[in-house]
């Protein structure tokens, strides 16, 4: 469950850190910092905005006018707006087209990316095309050369896959009842998967290894990022992610206590091969086949219990959850 702070709440947040810097001296040159921050800010946020009424129009079906009703502006903004950008990503395309070119000359994807950049001036068309000399460039392209173009030209193409999903608007696929069995959460560990997803900032699933000498469940959980919007890495982890993420690790504690086949441990891959903030997977695994075996649905009632609290028992979670109805 992704959590997305409104902007009068970043807001208030920062009004309270400002307040609460104990140096009076500082506070008052903070206020005046900040204040300076903020109109900055202002003048990025119109070009935000401007970008986004722009890539509005590329969406299916979408003309000036209906964007203009539908945002309440001008139809001389939508205009401006996409005029200014639009040019930008016909750039962009084309430098695109051309960098691949530099490193894949004789690829044949490249025939029908020059030809529609050469016939159509819709970004959303030659998108769709330039979007497959993606992995053309990446493995052709040297990571000894420069590293601020190869950086420049990658962000490039991961625009370029953004607009071309925007223009086909694609809406995500439910799972699929027939999905590969491996694939799919086990029926008797759907629910505590569906109420591990329903804590705010984690995000994980359920699996049973059949595989081990002694059947085992597990559920398995990563932080999301603080804005939905950005990386981990960028802006830090959910602060109710990690709430959530050390009250499961007390949970599985108690059990223990209890004399519960249960426990709790965290891995992380390699770096190299993750995005900083996006590595470190948390999980819990339990015994199925033991006298002292804990039962899925019964860890994930504990979780709604303990949580909110019962029969005169205070509860231990610190905000409102919406938890999901478990399904016969």
């Amino acid at each position: 469950m992704r959590e997305e702070p409104a902007a009068s709440e970043l807001l208030d947040r920062l009004v309270r850190s400002v307040a609460a810097t104990p140096d009076p001296i500082k506070r008052a040159r903070e206020c005046v910092a900040v204040g300076e921050e903020l109109r900055t800010v202002q003048s990025r946020l119109a070009n935000v905005r401007r970008q986004a009424i722009y890539e509005a129009t590329l969406r299916p079906g979408a003309t000036g006018r209906s964007v203009a009703d539908e945002l309440g502006v001008s139809a001389k903004t939508v205009s401006l707006a996409s005029s200014e950008f639009r040019r930008q990503d016909l750039d962009l395309l084309r430098d695109l087209v051309e960098a691949t070119e530099s490193v894949a000359p004789d690829s044949p994807e490249l025939l029908p990316a020059k030809a529609v950049i050469a016939s159509s001036s819709s970004v959303g068309v030659v998108s769709h095309i330039v979007a497959a000399l993606d992995l053309v460039w990446l493995r052709a392209a040297s990571t000894d050369g420069d590293a601020d173009t190869w950086e420049k030209t990658y962000q490039g193409f991961k625009r370029v896959e953004y607009l071309s999903k925007l223009a086909r608007a694609q809406q995500p696929l439910p799972p699929r009842a027939d999905a590969p069995a491996q694939f799919r959460t086990p029926a008797r560990l759907q629910w505590l998967e569906a109420v591990l997803n329903a804590m705010p900032g984690v995000a994980g699933w359920a699996s049973v290894d059949a595989q081990s000498d002694d059947q085992e469940w597990g559920l398995w959980w990563s932080i999301e990022s603080a804005d939905p919007n950005l990386e981990a890495g960028d802006v830090g982890p959910s602060s109710k992610g990690w709430l959530v993420s050390e009250w499961l690790v007390w949970l599985v504690r108690d059990y223990r206590v209890a004399g519960k086949r249960i426990q709790s441990s965290v891995t992380a891959p390699p770096p190299m091969i993750n995005e900083p903030g996006a590595m470190m997977t948390f999980y819990i695994t339990a015994s199925l086949d033991d006298p002292d075996s804990v039962d899925p649905d019964e860890f994930a009632q504990s979780i709604i219990d303990v949580w909110d609290g019962q029969l005169g028992v205070p509860g231990t979670g610190y905000f409102d959850v919406n938890w999901p109805v478990k399904h016969p």
